[in-house]
């Protein structure tokens, strides 16, 4: 029983880290735009590093479309 358990709490451990992963990187690559550029689209870094940590993937999607891709104004 215990071993069945430990493969089901694998997934989540996984996802866990890596919502820490993105939101840690989109922390430190906003606050570096901040620097260079004086704004963000929307919100600061610590708030679009907390969507990230609470959204996901999908939200750094998003801060990437927003930011860095041929779209985003600059």
């Amino acid at each position: 029983m215990a071993f069945g358990l430990m493969w089901n709490i694998l997934p989540i451990i996984g996802a866990i880290l890596v919502h820490l992963a993105f939101s840690a990187a989109v922390f430190n690559d906003a606050n570096k735009l901040q620097r260079e550029h004086g704004s963000l689209a929307f919100v600061n870094s610590w708030l679009w590093s907390l969507a990230v940590l609470v959204g996901g993937v999908f939200v750094a999607l998003a801060y990437w479309v927003m930011h860095h891709s041929t779209i985003a104004k600059h």
